[in-house]
């Protein structure tokens, strides 16, 4: 009976703790290594799964227009390969790259933005929050870049010399004003998907930077109205939370609406799926399958051993992230760090409510699952930047190899100082 006692203490000690003091006993339990890798594994597996998960969802669409699907997608699939390399570089970026980029990469990202309201806007799905370069062949949606920009200025702003976080009258300015330029912005692509994520990414990094806790409360009171606002201005968004009400909204099942082909496509999966492909709601049923709704096609094909899977991958990249925030010394880490998995987690747990008929249809896609272009590229340099942050933190090289001055290479080894 005494080894129970002891079994039950090493369980409790394995439970991870997300406690964000800076006491060095909390950054010393952690490994840089495992954080490291619990940041890229995650992410490596989530995008082969979208990978393979989307040509089974555009196939379809291809199919029907008369396409050869595999030529068809050689276009997403180069995207998502160039995303990725790009991501591997940002990866090897030392922190001080991040900090000078800060400023310049926020004006571009405003700038970029405003293109929607031009001639160069195009529109999706009711929202103009699309831009066509001249030059490309993908559109590009600059809020996407918005997100990762206005984590990058809230860091650099909150860690400048002479920055106060408890002065309120500052902090107005300095977080407040940044955020709120950002999401105006957003809305001027009328996307209130998009805005709600931004909205989380700057309550995570703000959070992250020890801002006092009651003036987040008072936030949260202050968005009620204006959340409430936004919804009665448009009558799509209405009609979608009303929807989600009991007795809001009745649904006529012999039309059904793209919620009800989603339950149906998590109905028939069950718990393993129909298998790989064998999805019948892609067959030009279930709307945004290959983007929004891909989570739908996942549990239909898979399951809800497929979708648990997902969200556990999703759980610990975040939770790998968090672990950043945690042993990191440097302050501007740490807000990034926390402002990107506020998005990235804030970002799933909204798809997964809309997808599911928790919550209502918001069109944000599922990180690194969904397709699409724009989402895609800044959610991977989002990731390749916090693990750029945990493989410094680890001493690592591009290639795996150790940085001998590293502190925590091996503690049996002196310690040496290591250049910033």
């Amino acid at each position: 009976m005494a080894a129970l006692p002891d079994a039950l203490v090493r369980l409790k000690r394995a439970i991870p703790r997300f406690e964000f003091g800076r006491e060095e006993e909390s950054r010393a339990a952690l490994s840089p290594v495992s954080t490291y890798y619990l940041i890229v594994v995650p992410a490596l597996v989530l995008t082969v799964f979208g990978l393979l998960m989307g040509f089974s969802a555009q196939a379809v669409t291809a199919i029907a227009a008369g396409e050869n699907p595999y030529i068809a997608y050689l276009r997403p699939l180069a995207i998502i390969v160039v995303a990725a390399l790009i991501a591997a570089f940002v990866h090897a970026a030392p922190v001080g790259v991040f900090k000078r980029l800060a400023w310049p990469a926020f004006v571009l990202a405003m700038m970029l933005q405003l293109l929607v309201i031009t001639p160069l806007g195009r529109s999706e799905g009711g929202n103009a929050n699309w831009v066509h370069i001249p030059g490309l062949p993908v559109l590009l949606q600059p809020s996407e870049f918005l997100k990762l920009a206005l984590v990058f200025v809230l860091a650099k702003s909150l860690t400048h010399p002479g920055a106060r976080l408890s002065d309120w009258r500052q902090m107005a300015v300095k977080a407040g004003g940044l955020t709120a330029l950002a999401i105006l912005f957003v809305l001027l692509g009328r996307d209130m998907g998009t805005s709600m994520i931004v909205v989380a990414a700057a309550l995570g990094a703000l959070w992250v930077a020890g801002l006092p806790k009651r003036w987040f409360l008072i936030l949260g009171i202050a968005m009620v109205p204006v959340g409430t606002a936004l919804v009665f201005s448009n009558p799509t968004r209405l009609r979608r939370v009303l929807a989600i009400l009991p007795g809001g909204s009745s649904r006529d099942l012999s039309a059904p609406e793209q919620i009800d082909h989603s339950l149906w496509a998590f109905g028939s999966g069950g718990l393993s799926g129909l298998g790989p492909g064998a999805s019948r709601e892609k067959w030009n049923y279930l709307q945004a399958a290959h983007t929004d709704f891909i989570f739908a096609i996942v549990g239909e094909e898979f399951g809800l051993l497929g979708t648990l899977a997902v969200i556990i991958a999703l759980g610990l990249l975040v939770w790998g992230m968090l672990r950043v925030v945690q042993s990191s010394d440097d302050l501007f880490v740490q807000i990034v760090s926390g402002g990107v998995a506020s998005w990235i987690g804030a970002q799933a747990v909204v798809n997964i409510f809309s997808v599911t008929g928790i919550g209502p249809v918001i069109g944000v896609p599922l990180p690194l699952v969904s397709y699409g272009g724009s989402s895609f590229l800044f959610t991977a340099i989002a990731i390749g930047v916090v693990a750029s942050f945990a493989r410094a933190e680890a001493g690592m090289t591009m290639w795996g190899r150790f940085d001998a001055a590293t502190r925590r290479r091996d503690p049996r080894i002196e310690p040496k100082p290591r250049r910033i």
